[in-house]
Order: C-alpha cells, then sequence, then structure tokens
C-alpha cells in the first residue's frame, strides 16, 4: 500500500562485515570513497566504517529492485558482494580475504526511497489517526529522533513545533495522483 500511496520504492543495498587480520592496524576514520572498478566505468562511491569492535562495515553497492513480499529472502547479489570485497582488499591489505580477514557478514537491505527524495511524514489525508513516517533512504537511522519527535508533537499537540512538516507531508503524493487521475 505504501508503494502505490506515497511513490516509495526500495533501494537494495549491500554490506559486507569485516574482521581484519589484525584490528589494531585500522584507524577509526570513516572513508567516503569514489572508485572506479576500471577505466571507463561507472564511479562507485563506496563507504567504510571502523567499528570499536575491531570490525570494519564496508557498503555501497545499491540498485533499484522490487522489495520481496519475505524479508527472509533477502539476500546479497554475488556481483555486489564480490565488488565489495575488492573495494576492502584496496583500502587495506588487512581487509583481504585471502590474506586472513574474517567476513563476519554478507548481506542486503532495502532502503524506502521517495520519487522526490524527501521522506514522508504526516497524517494520512482522510484518515484521521493514521500517521506515516517512511521513505528517509539512507538517512532513518540519523533523522529517526527528530521525525519521531516531530510526530510525537503532531500526535499529541496537533502539530509540530521542533521542524516543519510541510514538505513532508502525504498529501503532496495524493495531490500528484489526483492530477494524474489515479
Amino acid at each position: 500500500m505504501i508503494r502505490e500511496v506515497f511513490d516509495v520504492s526500495g533501494l537494495k543495498a549491500h554490506s559486507i562485515v569485516l574482521r581484519p587480520r589484525d584490528p589494531d592496524t585500522i584507524t577509526p576514520h570513516a572513508l567516503f570513497l569514489s572508485y572506479q572498478p576500471e577505466p571507463g566505468a561507472k564511479m562507485l562511491d563506496p563507504e567504510v566504517y571502523p567499528r570499536p569492535t575491531g570490525e570494519v562495515y564496508i557498503c555501497g553497492m545499491t540498485k533499484d529492485a522490487e522489495v520481496p513480499d519475505d524479508p527472509a529472502t533477502i539476500t546479497g547479489e554475488p556481483d555486489s558482494i564480490a565488488m565489495l570485497h575488492k573495494i576492502a582488499g584496496r583500502v587495506s591489505s588487512q581487509l583481504k580475504r585471502e590474506e586472513g580477514a574474517e567476513v563476519v557478514a554478507e548481506q542486503a537491505c532495502y532502503l524506502p526511497c521517495t520519487s522526490d527524495g524527501l521522506p514522508v511524514i504526516g497524517e494520512m489525508p482522510g484518515v484521521k489517526g493514521c500517521y506515516v513516517a517512511t521513505g528517509h533512504n539512507c538517512w532513518g537511522i540519523l533523522n529517526a529522533p527528530a521525525t519521531g519527535a516531530a510526530l510525537a508533537e503532531l500526535i499529541l499537540e496537533g502539530n509540530a513545533k521542533i521542524v516543519d512538516l510541510a514538505p513532508f507531508s502525504p498529501a503532496r503524493f495524493l495531490k500528484k495522483r489526483s492530477k494524474r487521475g489515479v
């Protein structure tokens, strides 16, 4: 229902978690990279996050894909996972499997994305008491506290004071749908 009403789709994102051969050699700095696998190929934007546990989280292979009904069926695509391992090895030899890095996880998830790039936050038009907060893309974790506080104010007080929710209104999609005759 959310996909049809708000034009929210899933962006399949891949990630791996590695335990370096010698975790003490990995500095605690996040890396936001631009990586070109070969001349003329599309630039990739992987991200590398060392964790306090000594593990390293690497993500960045995304593509549009249909969200499956059963989350248990979500798996990483072999070519995307392989590219993340290649990138990991370029970042540090400590992250190469063939040189002793342990693979903790190879995974995928879906990021909820809207067609206009803004999240959907607010009360459903025409459905009193039904509130929505979705479509934050990869920024959901970062924006969750403000989104939750704004929704709490909206529900309890009738309007949000912490942030202007007008740009995020669910009504913007309903207006587009009525213009298209849907």
